[in-house]
């Protein structure tokens, strides 16, 4: 479902996938990637971000190997009743090879929807 002021530029795709979010501190923050499109995902997590925070993620399932790509925190939401944040993070690749990767790997997200359907 898309928000009357949603802007983006891409369409996203429902998935259920991985990420691992790394910021400043030591330990990756673990996420559930629940939407992904070429500019960026939104993710379900444990821990709050603030706006703007870059990060570096690693994107990934179990049929292919990660993809690892520059990010900064766009918005995060707590979700009411439970102590899951709503994560939205903007893709900020820094090489033609991270765009192309994203790519793929949104391709294949779409590619998995597609033979769902016809199935």
């Amino acid at each position: 479902m898309e928000k009357a002021n949603d802007q983006r530029q891409h369409l996203r795709y429902e998935v259920l996938d991985y990420a691992l979010i790394y910021t400043e501190t030591e330990e990756p923050i673990r996420s559930v990637v629940v939407d992904i499109g070429l500019g960026g995902l939104q993710v379900r997590t444990r821990q709050s971000l603030p706006n703007g925070t870059p990060c570096n993620l690693k994107i990934g399932n179990m049929e292919h190997p990660p993809v690892s790509i520059r990010g900064e925190v766009r918005y995060v939401q707590p979700i009411a009743g439970c102590e899951l944040f709503s994560v939205g993070i903007r893709f900020v690749p820094e090489s033609h090879q991270q765009r192309a990767d994203v790519a793929e790997y949104v391709h294949s997200v779409f590619q998995r929807q597609a033979e769902t359907l016809i199935s």
